[in-house]
């Protein structure tokens, strides 16, 4: 456009069509700064990314090892705790051969309906272990003797006394 104009300066008849001419030169030579100006913007962007992108791609190859290595641990405790899994699940079906239909039942279906699995929880700071609704001290005494299963009133789980699950844990 420049150089037409320019070979149009050549050809010019009067002062106005000598000044609109140069004029419009100035704004392509503008334009080509503007355009140059936004390509180096451009390009300063392009290698600001690249450093970017080198910096995340450095980063996830680090958390990739480390998930790799977190992986390796976790199967070794799985292959640990499935010997322990298996001979806690033949006891598991052994205990349930003794025990009556109706609390397995409703053993069954307390430890399906919560999220986390617990059917038998403790008392803990005078509430229920599994939905912290306050358990009356009497209901209390009552779980304390042991004398019957007493599920909570509020999420029928089955409430045992902490000392039953000391006595557990210690053998």
């Amino acid at each position: 456009m420049i150089a037409k104009y320019g070979r149009q300066l050549d050809d010019v008849k009067n002062n106005r069509e000598y000044e609109a001419l140069t004029k419009e030169i100035e704004l392509q030579r503008l334009d080509i700064q503007l355009s140059e100006k936004r390509i180096r913007e451009v390009e300063v962007s392009v290698v600001a990314k690249d450093e970017t992108l080198q910096a995340a791609k450095e980063k996830m190859g680090e958390k990739n090892k480390n998930l790799d290595t977190k992986k390796v641990e976790l199967d070794k405790i799985i292959a640990k705790t499935e010997k322990d899994g298996n001979k806690l699940q033949k006891q598991s079906e052994s205990q349930r051969q003794v025990i009556e239909e109706r609390l397995l039942k409703a053993y069954d279906r307390v430890r399906t309906s919560y999220r986390n699995g617990l059917a038998v929880v403790t008392v803990e700071r005078d509430a229920c272990g599994g939905c912290f609704n306050k358990i009356p001290p009497q209901l209390q005494l009552e779980i304390s003797l042991q004398k019957k299963i007493i599920a909570c009133e509020h999420c029928g789980r089955i409430l045992v006394d902490a000392s039953v699950v000391d006595a557990l844990a210690q053998a």
